[in-house]
């Protein structure tokens, strides 16, 4: 066994109990795959750092600080400027606390204009009970007081036809949301909605 020199111990551990802190954090709130990931190293760096010190164990707790924390900034923009690099709207809506903004995309379906919205579940409430929204496209803003169903709600058929829509017009950047799912979670206080406006 390797005798840590002074201070290792005590930054191993700090370190370690960081990560594991922060990735609990990410686990409760959104789940994920790089949040599980570092949730598990982080205690088996825990759990090494008790069983087996060794020297190197601040490197490995800096070293997996670093590639969690790149790995999940570097997901989360790549998708956001994905996202974000086809046609997106702005859906503003007042609540009881101040307005809510959400940049969403939009598929016309039947000459309609559709909204799948993962939205926080006050803005979902709202919206389900009939509150009015800012529906901004094209630079032109309109007030409109949409159709909103749950998720499950919408008939499958239709929910079909709309991410069938979604797939062929944002084409790489729908795969980017599968991805942003399966890295980074989601948020376990949303509820899915589809609008129509």
């Amino acid at each position: 066994m390797t005798v840590a020199p002074t201070g290792a111990p005590r930054l191993a551990l700090v370190l370690a109990s960081a990560i594991v802190l922060c990735a609990l954090v990410i686990v409760v709130l959104r789940g994920g795959l790089i949040g599980w990931s570092a949730l598990i190293l982080g205690l088996a760096l825990l759990a090494k750092r008790w069983w087996s010190p060794s020297a190197r164990d601040p490197l490995w707790g800096l070293c997996l600080l670093v590639v969690s924390a790149v790995l999940w900034g570097a997901t989360y923009g790549w998708v956001i400027s994905s996202w974000e690099s086809g046609e997106v709207v702005t859906l503003d809506v007042e609540l009881p606390d101040g307005s809510h903004r959400a940049r969403v995309w939009v598929m016309d379906v039947n000459a309609q204009a559709h909204v799948y919205f993962d939205a926080p579940v006050d803005v979902a409430e709202a919206l389900l009970a009939g509150e009015p929204l800012k529906f901004t496209r094209d630079g032109v803003t309109s007030t409109r007081v949409p159709n909103v169903r749950r998720l499950e709600d919408v008939p499958t058929a239709e929910v079909g036809q709309i991410l069938a829509a979604m797939q062929e017009k944002y084409a790489h950047r729908y795969d980017a949301a599968g991805v942003y799912y399966l890295l980074l979670g989601r948020y376990r206080d949303r509820e899915a909605i589809v609008i129509a406006l």
